[in-house]
């Protein structure tokens, strides 16, 4: 077993959610049978985090037996849409100062200024907000009435103007693809603009929504204007990546993703992949956790999933903001542009990172 990872990727109540994007993920994974009968699209439920319910015995059991495990500085916290949770600052509030970094992922819809408030007082939170473009046309699969797209707008407004490091993450699709450079021409103009990660639709019903081969002279374009952007943009390697995705047809670089991430989830499940959840290896609420945890990094999967090239067609369809990871391990990106992304700015982390990196070449030289 390994003893040390980057990060806990936990999702709490990932049925739940107060949008329906058209090209959801959860709506398309066979993890669980949930997953399955794609209760993602029914009416969110509410749920509760409090001393004594449920929830909070399970996500405090299952973020402290990973942190305790693996030495884990980075927590990212999404679901669903985690704060239609009741309570959800308070467990946030409580994971912060064990973590170098809180990672917050939501569609910025519920979030208002007292969880702003919050949020910026705990001192080491990023914001991960999910957008495909300010205009609706642009964002139409995740946002279908005008009138919410308006109201998701103030919102993230609202977040960018906080003063909390935020990233965007951008689904690009035949409705986004032709507004990338007037979306992050608006994201520059906030005052502490965020970094804008455009990443391709993902999942099994991804050719219903993909930027058609028509279309990418959009992307194309956009990348010959990098330096107009580049206050708000990943690094221009980032581009090669996503280029090289779309010209193949399919991912053809590796991930190293696997070796420094696991994913979790609020009723325990433990799945080797954040991008994709392609198996349950185990709960790790239930008494034999320290067995399922003892397969992280060992099962026949991870050999798999950390090939020189990709062996699974998901693993195919995948390129996400995680490949700055996989990037710097293969030597496309260095360090210093790696941890310019706040997610992996804190120093701790950077040698976290500056030492797996060392190790894998070691063991690999």
């Amino acid at each position: 077993m390994i003893n040390t990872l980057l990060g806990n990727d936990l999702v709490i109540n990932e049925d739940s959610c107060n949008l329906s994007c058209e090209y959801c993920l959860t709506g398309q994974s066979n993890l669980k049978e949930g997953h399955r009968l794609k209760l993602i699209f029914d009416p969110p439920k509410r749920d509760t985090y409090d001393d004594g319910t449920e929830l909070a015995h399970r996500v405090d059991t299952v973020a402290d037996r990973l942190r305790t495990t693996f030495d884990i500085p980075l927590l990212k916290v999404t679901g669903g849409e985690i704060f239609l949770v009741k309570g959800i600052m308070d467990f946030l509030e409580q994971e912060a100062p064990k973590h170098e970094v809180l990672v917050v992922q939501t569609n910025g819809v519920l979030v208002n200024e007292d969880h702003l408030e919050r949020l910026r007082s705990f001192g080491n939170v990023v914001l991960q907000v999910s957008l495909d473009s300010h205009l609706h046309s642009g964002n139409s699969y995740r946002v279908q009435k005008p009138d919410l797209h308006e109201k998701v707008i103030r919102s993230i407004s609202m977040i960018l103007d906080s003063g909390i490091p935020c990233e965007i993450y951008s689904v690009l699709n035949d409705r986004s693809v032709s507004e990338m450079a007037e979306f992050a021409g608006w994201l520059k103009e906030f005052k502490n603009p965020p970094v804008y990660f455009p990443f391709p639709v993902r999942g099994p019903d991804a050719e219903n929504f993909a930027v058609r081969p028509d279309q990418l002279h959009y992307i194309e374009e956009f990348v010959d204007r990098y330096d107009e952007f580049a206050e708000v943009l990943p690094p221009r390697a980032y581009f090669d990546r996503l280029q090289s995705f779309y010209r193949e047809g399919k991912r053809t670089f590796r991930c190293h993703l696997p070796r420094l991430v696991v994913s979790t989830f609020s009723d325990g499940v433990v799945t080797p992949c954040p991008n994709i959840w392609f198996s349950d290896m185990g709960k790790v609420l239930e008494e034999d956790w320290d067995q399922t945890l003892e397969k992280v990094g060992e099962t026949g999967l991870y050999k798999a999933l950390l090939a020189d090239r990709p062996r699974l067609s998901a693993c195919h369809g995948c390129f996400t903001p995680w490949d700055t990871l996989s990037m710097y391990f293969d030597d496309e990106i260095t360090l210093d542009e790696l941890c310019s992304a706040p997610t992996y700015s804190p120093e701790p982390i950077r040698r976290m990172l500056e030492t797996a990196k060392q190790d894998y070449v070691r063991g690999n030289a």
